[in-house]
């Protein structure tokens, strides 16, 4: 998350930006083109994109044999999102 923005919403929002804003202070500032700017944009809006489909990617708790009922119980009664970081924490 970048403050409350998930990433992929955040690619989207720059690469809104990049096709609509013609961000005019560049010619002011004289040390980036507004295509150098443009390429690195749409650059980080895919790394932003890739971070969020790989988090989206979640552990599927439901095929670890090794966890007993009151795990199961446990990670069945959190949120999606409460089960991915806890998992994390653990496995990683």
């Amino acid at each position: 998350m970048y403050g409350n923005l998930p990433p992929e919403t955040l690619s989207e929002l720059l690469l809104y930006l990049n096709e609509n804003e013609d961000f005019a202070s560049l010619k002011l500032l004289g040390t980036v083109s507004r295509e150098e700017l443009s390429k690195a944009v749409q650059s980080l809006a895919g790394q932003l994109k890739k971070e969020g489909d790989t988090a989206n990617q979640s552990l599927d708790w439901t095929q670890l044999k090794e966890l007993k009922e009151p795990y199961r119980e446990l990670l069945g009664s959190l949120s999606p999102r409460e089960r991915e970081l806890l998992l994390k924490g653990f496995l990683s």
